[in-house]
Formats: C-alpha cells, sequence, structure tokens
C-alpha cells in the first residue's frame, strides 16, 4: 500500500520528505547537547556539622544514631558513613528505579524522629540528593591591577552577582580570598584587672550594636515609625565603646586590648603558574545544557572585561571544549562512515542514479530520527551520536533489498511503475521483519534496569528511530524515485553473465564470484573440515576474551592531569603550599605542559564531598595540544609520578582526567571494603592488605580511607576545684574556645556588607 501509494502520488512524497527535513533541521537544533545521558544515581546524602567535635564522638553522638534509624527506610541497597573532625555523612545508595523524591521525604521523617536526640549545638542533619552533574562545569582564574583584596571585591560584587543572573547558572563560588573581620584582642591582664570577662564583654557589643522599631506615635493625622538607632557606623566607634564595670563606672573598649579592621587567615590558595589569583568556579542547574550555559557565560565575560579594562578572567578548565570536541570527532566518524557507505554501494552498483537513490536513505533517515529524539526526551550526547555511527550501515539495507527486487521486476518485462509497486510490496514483510529483528536486539535495554539501561537507554533508542525511519524511506522513497530515474540500463549485476558466455575474468565482481565459488565448492566437498574449524574457531575465539582487558569507558587522552596532594593530617597551609610550590617547578621543567592551576586547602572537583582542609591541595595540569607534544598524558602522568614520589612528606596522586569518567565513575579500579567494630584491627588489616596490593604487578597509588588522627592538646578538668570556682565544664571549654579561637560577638556593617566582629584573647 505504502509503495502503490508513493509510486501515484510523488509530489505528496516529496512535499512530506520537505516537511520531514525542515522539523528535523528544526529538531536538531533544539536537542540538549551533553557529554552523556543525565544520569540520576539513587544515592542519598545525610550531612550533618558539630564544631570541634572529634570523629569518635562524631560517630558516638550523631552518625550512630542517624543509621539506625535510616536502616528502616524501604529499597535500601546499602549504607556507608564517614565520621570526621566537626562533620558527619552518611550515604544511603537505593535500588535503581527508586522513586528518589518520595525517598528523600522517608529519610526526613526518619530524621525527624531523633533530631531532638542530637547534640543542641550540632546542625540540623541535612538530606540532599546526589547529582553527578552537580560539580563545576567552569574553573576561571581572575586577576586585576589592584592587590588581591580588591580583585575580590571586583569578583564577589560585580563578577559573581553578572554570572549568577545567566539562565542556567545555578551559582558561583569565589575561593582564594580573604575575608574582612574586625579583630578584638583582649588583653588578659587587664580583662581580669577590671574583674570582666570576654563572653560579659561580648554581651555588651551585641546588645550596643542595634537598631530596634519602638512603636507609632501620632502627629496630627499621620502615623510615624519609631526607631531606636544604635548600630556602630565605624571602627573607631567600636574602639571607644563604653564597658560597664561590676564595681561602677565605665572602660573604653580600646583601654582593654586592641581592635582592628583586619584580613581574615586564607583558607583557600589559588595559584595560576606560580602566581596568586582567585578561583571562580562555576556550576549549571541540573539538566540544563552544558554547551549552552558555558557559551553564554564566555559572552558575558567578554562584556565584563571589556566594561572593566582592568581585570583579566582566564579559562583553567571548560567542561563545554570536550563535549564540543568530542561530539565533533563523532560527527566527523558519522560522516566518514556515510561517505564510505556511499562508495561501497557505487563500487557494487556501478551507476550513479541507482547509488544516489539509495544514498538519500542516510541523510533522510538520520534527520527523521532527530524529530522522533526529540519528542521522547533523548539528548544529543556521546551515546545518541555513537548509535547514528553505528546505524549508518544498516539504513542502506532495507533500500538494497527493495531496489534490487525492483530492478529484477523490470529486466522481466514489468513496464517501471508497475515494476517499482510489485517490487516494493513483494519485499516490504521481509524487510519489515528484518528491521524488527535488528530492533529486538537494542529496543530491551530501553526496559533494563540499573545503570545499564541509564547509560545505554538513549543508544538503542537512538538506533531504533533510525532503523523505523530507513524502513519508512525505504518502502516509499525507493520506489517513487525508482519509477522518475531508475531505467533497465541504469544497474548492471552480473548475475546472467555465465549464461551469456561472457568472460568470468573480467571485471572485479566477476574475479570476486570467482573465488566465491571455488571456495564454496572446497567447503561443500570437505563438509566436516569445515565444521571441525569452526568450531576451532569459536573455542579459539572465547579463550581470547580472558586476554582482553575490560573497562566501563575507554581511556581517553583528553591532554589533562589531576594531581591530588595530601600532607599528614593537622599540617597547615603554608606547609601544603610549600610542597604545592615544589610541585609546580618539576612541572615546569616538563615541556609538554602548558600551564598549572592549583587550588590548596581543598579537595579537588568533588562538589559538595571534596572537603575542605588546610593539609589537601589539588592541582589540574593542561597538557599542550596533541599535535605540539610527542607523548601521551598516560606517559606524561607517568613521568610526573617518578618524578614527584621522593618529595618528603606527602602522598601524591597523579591521574589522567576522563570526562567519560565525571559523574561517578572515576576512582579506583578495585575497591576493597573491610567491616568491623574495633578500629585498630581494622587499620592494621587494611594496612596488610595495602602491602600486599602494593606487590601486584599493574597497580599504583593505593590508599586507605583511614586517615590519622589529628593531633590534640587535652584539658582535662578537675571537677572539685572547677566546682571551689564555681565553674563548669561546659563554661571552662566555652571560655578555652573564646580564648584561642575567637567568639563573634556582633556584626558590623562596613562598605555596604556586614563582617564578624570577633573577640579573642592575647598570644
Amino acid at each position: 500500500m505504502l509503495s502503490r501509494f508513493a509510486v501515484k502520488r510523488p509530489v505528496t512524497i516529496v512535499m512530506i520528505i520537505m516537511i520531514v527535513m525542515l522539523v528535523g533541521s528544526v529538531s536538531l537544533s533544539l536537542l540538549p547537547i551533553d557529554l552523556l545521558p543525565s544520569i540520576e544515581f539513587p544515592i542519598a546524602v545525610v550531612s550533618t556539622t558539630y564544631s570541634g567535635v572529634g570523629p569518635e564522638e562524631m560517630e558516638t553522638l550523631i552518625t550512630k544514631p542517624l543509621e539506625d534509624v535510616l536502616t528502616t527506610v524501604e529499597n535500601i541497597d546499602s549504607i556507608q558513613s564517614y565520621s570526621m573532625e566537626g562533620s558527619s555523612l552518611v550515604i544511603l545508595q537505593f535500588d535503581f528505579g527508586t522513586d528518589m523524591e518520595f525517598a528523600a521525604l522517608e529519610m526526613r521523617e526518619k530524621i525527624d524522629l531523633v533530631k531532638g536526640y542530637l547534640p543542641e549545638d550540632s546542625s540540623s542533619p541535612t538530606v540532599f540528593k546526589f547529582d553527578p552533574n552537580a560539580m563545576p562545569i567552569l574553573y576561571m582564574t581572575i586577576e586585576s591591577e589592584g592587590d588581591l583584596f580588591t580583585t575580590q571585591n571586583i569578583a564577589e560584587d560585580i563578577v559573581k552577582a553578572r554570572i549568577e543572573r545567566i539562565e542556567g547558572v545555578a551559582s558561583v563560588d569565589v575561593m582564594g580570598g580573604y575575608e574582612r573581620e574586625v579583630e578584638i584582642e583582649l588583653a588578659e591582664d587587664k580583662v581580669r584587672g577590671y574583674g570582666l570577662s570576654s563572653d560579659y564583654i561580648s554581651q555588651i557589643l551585641a546588645g550596643d550594636n542595634m537598631n530596634l522599631p519602638g512603636g507609632e506615635v501620632y502627629k496630627g493625622d499621620k502615623a510615624l515609625t519609631v526607631r531606636t538607632l544604635g548600630e556602630y557606623e565605624s571602627v573607631n566607634e567600636i574602639k571607644n565603646a563604653n564597658i560597664p564595670l561590676m564595681t561602677g563606672g565605665i572602660v573604653k573598649l580600646k583601654d582593654l586590648g586592641t581592635v582592628d579592621l583586619v584580613n581574615t587567615e586564607r583558607t583557600n590558595i589559588a595559584k595560576f603558574n606560580g602566581t596568586d589569583t582567585l578561583e571562580l568556579s562555576i556550576m549549571k542547574q541540573s539538566g540544563v545544557n552544558t554547551v549552552n550555559v558555558s557559551r553564554n557565560v564566555h559572552k558575558e565575560i567578554e562584556k565584563l572585561e571589556k566594561e572593566y579594562p582592568n581585570i583579566v578572567i582566564k579559562t583553567v578548565f571548560d567542561q563545554a571544549d570536550f563535549i564540543n570536541m568530542a561530539i565533533s570527532r563523532m560527527i566527523q566518524s558519522a560522516l566518514m562512515g556515510g561517505l564510505l557507505a556511499v562508495l561501497i554501494l557505487f563500487l557494487f552498483l556501478r551507476n550513479i542514479r541507482s547509488t544516489v537513490i539509495i544514498s538519500l536513505t542516510i541523510p533522510i533517515s538520520i534527520i527523521a530520527t532527530f524529530i522522533l529524539m526529540y519528542f521522547s526526551n533523548v539528548t544529543m550526547n556521546m551515546m545518541t551520536l555513537g548509535g547514528m555511527a553505528l546505524g549508518i550501515g544498516m539504513l542502506v539495507d532495507n533500500s538494497i533489498v527493495v531496489l534490487e527486487n525492483i530492478f529484477r521486476h523490470r529486466t522481466e518485462g514489468l513496464n517501471i511503475k508497475e515494476s517499482s509497486i510489485l517490487g516494493a510490496n513483494e519485499v516490504s514483510a521481509a524487510v519489515t521483519a528484518s528491521t524488527l529483528t535488528t530492533v529486538a536486539v537494542f529496543l530491551p535495554i530501553v526496559f533494563v534496569e540499573g545503570i545499564t539501561s541509564t547509560i545505554f537507554r538513549e543508544l538503542a533508542m537512538t538506533i531504533t528511530f533510525a532503523l523505523i525511519s530507513s524502513l519508512g524511506v525505504a518502502l516509499t522513497l525507493i520506489p517513487m524515485m525508482s519509477s522518475k530515474l531508475l531505467t533497465i540500463k541504469n544497474i548492471k549485476f552480473d548475475i546472467h553473465a555465465e549464461e551469456e558466455g561472457e568472460n568470468l575474468d573480467k571485471g572485479f565482481l566477476n574475479k570476486i564470484r570467482k573465488v566465491y565459488k571455488r571456495v564454496l565448492k572446497a567447503g561443500l566437498r570437505h563438509r566436516i573440515i569445515v565444521v571441525v574449524l569452526s568450531i576451532a574457531i569459536f573455542f579459539a575465539s572465547a579463550a581470547s576474551l580472558v586476554t582482553v582487558g575490560s573497562s566501563f569507558f575507554p581511556s581517553t587522552d583528553e591532554g589533562q592531569l589531576n594531581i591530588d596532594v595530601s600532607l599528614p593530617t593537622g599540617a597547615e597551609l603554608a606547609e601544603t603550599e610549600a610542597v604545592v610550590t615544589e610541585i609546580e617547578s618539576i612541572l615546569y621543567e616538563i615541556s609538554d605542559v602548558d600551564y598549572v592551576f592549583s587550588s590548596i586547602g581543598s579537595g579537588g572537583n568533588m562538589g559538595p564531598m571534596g572537603g575542605s582542609s588546610g593539609n589537601i591541595a589539588s592541582m589540574i595540569v593542561m597538557l599542550k595540544d596533541p599535535s605540539e607534544r610527542d607523548r601521551s598524558t598516560f606517559e606524561v602522568a607517568d613521568e610526573v609520578r617518578k618524578l614527584s614520589k621522593d618529595i618528603a612528606g606527602a602522598e601524591i596522586g597523579v591521574s589522567s582526567a576522563s570526562m567519560m569518567m565525571a559523574g561517578g565513575f572515576g576512582g579506583g579500579g578495585i575497591s576493597v571494603s573491610i567491616r568491623g567494630n574495633d578500629i585498630e584491627i581494622l587499620e592494621q588489616i587494611s594496612n596488610e592488605i595495602k602491602g600486599i596490593m602494593m606487590q601486584i604487578e599493574g597497580t599504583r597509588e593505593v590508599t586507605t580511607s583511614l586517615e590519622e588522627g589529628i593531633p590534640e592538646v587535652h584539658v582535662n578538668i578537675n571537677k572539685n576545684k572547677a566546682a571551689q570556682y564555681g565553674l563548669t565544664s561546659y563554661g571552662i571549654a566555652s571560655g578555652v574556645n573564646s580564648t584561642l579561637s575567637g567568639k563573634t560577638a556582633t556584626r558590623f556593617k562596613y562598605e555596604g556588607e556586614e563582617i564578624n566582629v570577633v573577640i579573642k584573647g592575647d598570644e
């Protein structure tokens, strides 16, 4: 029916094809572009903080109660927890297919049951779903003609605000700078001499620094709002704050110590090629096109640099660059595959018209596929493009069968229209069955559960859409074009050459036929040998699988190295910076290195899971373009490992970055979990297993998750003596904390922002 309609209504078919091409082109422009399909892992994280509490107390007070109550949540596959100083993470992995919105709601309900039993000073447990895309898509550095603090003001007040307004941008973090605060350093001897305490002074400052409403008064027929204004307007006013004495009278705050506007100690240092800079990390919203967000950010950066000529913003890492490069290469491969398919067709059909008729199947089928992809919410990514490249060779199969049958009827004497209709109708069932058998191989992946379906679902759908589109083209467009363009002389197969007495030695296809005939006759004469050889080849192929390596995604040379640096727990930021500087000096000696970006005090690009501490650092090393270097990324990584292994006092991990491994696919190839109740025995066993693994050929950078304890100074309280002075353990701990770490007394408005007023003890 389709072929008859196509032959009888060629104009209608042409119009339909034109509409398909137009709609397909529009659909292509609207398809989101990303590296991989959007993957939603069934993982949720519960995060809780409790400042100043050690790992063992965190486990007892917070982690264990949360674990006990969360085990009752439905569809849990496994629970892992990490107790660190001041923070607790409980990670729950659910079965694939679990509704994570409902699971998160159930988790919050369970946590509410034990929230009242958690320490009062701890933060309320936060539940959030793990998003593999919740990693920065852009790392940038910003510099200006002023000092670092001036640059920080520009970055936070202007650049950050402008970028966060861009559609698709979730947040922008500025790291590597300072924060301002008013520091009050009390002289302990003077404070004691006046019979005062830091807590008392803090209360006085907090009560004095307030603007409060005072109700309303009436003036005639107008109601006037009354406000009591008492907020500090300058640092000098804080210095001259009056502190009442217990014995009567007052003393100025400046007479009890020093009051200064200072920069806080930096908790993070960013360096670009060894020079201090500020780091901008840009996160995108979930489900938003990475390439479009990156493009819009770069446009906004260009505008900012024109408006503010004194700032320079450099791109350190852009996820969109790799996506564009990967998709460009995939498109080139698909185009090359299509071109080779057309050349093979011409080689065997040996006619321009017939080659053109069949070759049109490829672009029309692909463009029709874009329409189906758009309405199925399938994105343009490595998987879908790979599906198209894989399916290009199969797109012309149906058309070749239909065209050959049409030609057969033409050689038997039917006119061109009858040949086109009858030839297509006769094989319509066969080509439909052939297409459906191929679809039946890929389509079940869509209905499989787990990560396999999540990743390969769009690949299967794309191949299915392409094959269905090619079937429609073969049963409509091919008969119509054959009825208009194909004549008896257009195709010359050599099927009747032998009957016509032609010399079979002439022509490429005849030579192939001659060789094939000999092989076929030999196979028929020696059937047992053929069967034995087939079985031998089968077992040899199966045996070779043992020697073939396997991985979830192939390793790719992307020209980027990631270096993680870890010093012993408790190391200060300056010590970590010194080690990073030493590594940088090694990297600058390697000719393949283009630039180096270092973030000291940060756990790298793991988003909220990365952590922050003065003893860790992460480095991004970008290599030169492959055309400008002789070695691969993996070879350069091996050299960096060799050169940096002798740096004392630091654990250094070097890995070649791979966007294919981003979003939860990275990490080591093997992970061993050891469970038990005694931490000392677990530490002993983990060190033994680590030693065994390090002796295995092919392993490198074997680590354990158990970290050494942070050095502590213990204040042991004599409760009897404390009671004589009217003191409690809490009061003593609060006094020690205020003296050493400082206590935020109030907030002070300075240049449009609120900064802390911190009271500390003297050195």
